[in-house]
């Protein structure tokens, strides 16, 4: 069975081919050298944090992050009405990402698959990569991220392959996702946390 986790990620898909656009400028002035590890931004800025977003936000005040427009939020959130919506682009060395943090409730899709959180909230963090990102290197940091093998590895999904990691407990479910484009270029990484209602 390969499990698609929602459309947290999907929605963000969007925003890679916009972002990969606006940074194309930046990469064409030159190679760069010792570029930020992908991996270790989103580790530090999304998967260690989530599902806390104050303390993603008490880091985008702290280290002056740009905050997103409210036309640039949207591909963030599939839900037209989130709980919290707010995202940055950031600049880590000479690499440039866009970071999307959402809470909802949990989507009819989730209910379906997992009951026992329908009354719970979907935490999801998205790191939108400039486009210089090797997927296969990408793919290696995300597999011992995760400590596991994907639940579902290189499925089509539009212009991207998706690959995800499963994983959780009694009160959470993690799933960690990486889209990658044809052209074998990382396009973002997601987490997204389910949460049981207290």
């Amino acid at each position: 069975m390969t499990f698609k986790p929602g459309s947290f990620a999907l929605s963000a898909a969007v925003g890679v081919l916009v972002m990969q656009a606006a940074f194309s400028e930046a990469r064409a002035q030159g190679p760069v050298d010792d570029e930020a590890d992908p991996v270790f931004v989103f580790n530090k800025v999304c998967y260690s944090q989530v599902p806390s977003i104050g303390a993603i936000s008490d880091m985008a005040t702290r280290l002056a992050w740009q905050a997103l427009e409210k036309s640039d939020l949207k591909p963030f959130s599939p839900d037209p009405n989130p709980e919290v919506l707010q995202g940055w682009d950031v600049q880590v060395g000479k690499k440039f990402f866009r970071l999307g943090v959402v809470r909802t409730a949990v989507s009819d899709k989730f209910k379906q698959t997992f009951p026992d959180f329908a009354d719970g909230t979907a935490t999801s963090c998205t790191l939108v990569l400039d486009g210089g990102s090797d997927a296969a290197k990408v793919s290696e940091g995300m597999q011992k991220l995760a400590g596991k093998d994907p639940a579902s590895k290189d499925v089509p999904d539009g212009e991207f392959r998706t690959t995800t990691w499963a994983g959780g407990n009694e009160n959470y479910k993690v799933f960690l996702i990486s889209k990658a484009a044809a052209a074998g270029e990382t396009g973002l990484l997601n987490v997204t946390i389910l949460a049981k209602a207290k």
